[in-house]
């Protein structure tokens, strides 16, 4: 099984996310921290995670200096999508097909390896699956909106139902995304079909991306 994730200097939404303290260490940390002992590949731009790295005596991790295209890529405002998927890509062409891939992101510092190994698993018992995907199950009564039309999703407006009786939405978590590197290269997917979903707890499906979540994470290390 590999590790694989990502760690730019730059973010836009928390200036400094990936090094921002959460109660003495940088928010990279954790997840990192959390996977030793396991094949971790970073793939990063940043020279800043390179001199703390070297400097917070972590088991040895593999580290791929990010290509010219991939900055180029994220740096262009015209161009709608993430070059994540692509360094995904060249990652598995540098490794067997047979191997597991497991995508995941710092941004997620409170998963725990135990749940990958079980995530795991679950792909590998199942006959017709090419990936597995952490994503949250939440079953409460949820609405869409699009320009001034508000729709609801999983329920009826002319009766009141029972939260545990509407079907469930599953929200995309960036903790991981699963597969061989054969399936992913075959099919140009980071979650290559059939895919499955694992539930996350709430805990572990928490993703730093604004800073509430920020400061909810500096509570709950903190307790």
């Amino acid at each position: 099984m590999k590790i694989f994730t990502i760690i730019k200097e730059e973010s836009k939404r928390i200036p400094d996310k990936n090094f921002i303290d959460i109660n003495g260490n940088p928010l990279w940390w954790y997840l990192l921290s959390e996977l030793k002992g396991l094949d971790i590949t970073v793939n990063t731009d940043s020279q800043k995670f390179v001199n703390q790295y070297k400097n917070s005596h972590m088991q040895p991790i593999k580290i791929i200096k990010r290509s010219q295209k991939h900055i180029d890529w994220e740096n262009d405002d015209s161009i709608d999508s993430s070059p994540v998927e692509d360094m995904l890509f060249d990652f598995c062409k540098t490794i067997d097909r047979s191997e597991i891939v497991v995508l995941t992101h710092i941004t997620s510092p409170f998963l725990k390896k135990e749940t990958i190994f079980e995530a795991v698993d679950l792909l590998q018992n199942d006959k017709y699956a090419k990936s597995i995907h952490s994503i949250l199950k939440i079953q409460d009564f949820i609405w869409i909106k699009k320009d001034n039309i508000t729709t609801p999703v999983n329920f009826y407006t002319d009766r009141v139902q029972r939260t545990q009786d509407l079907s469930p939405i599953f929200v995309s978590k960036g903790a991981f995304f699963i597969s061989k590197a054969g399936d992913i290269l075959d099919q140009r997917k980071r979650l290559p079909e059939p895919l499955i979903f694992f539930p996350l707890s709430h805990i572990e499906g928490i993703e730093i991306d604004n800073f509430d979540d920020l400061e909810y994470a500096r509570f709950l290390e903190g307790k």
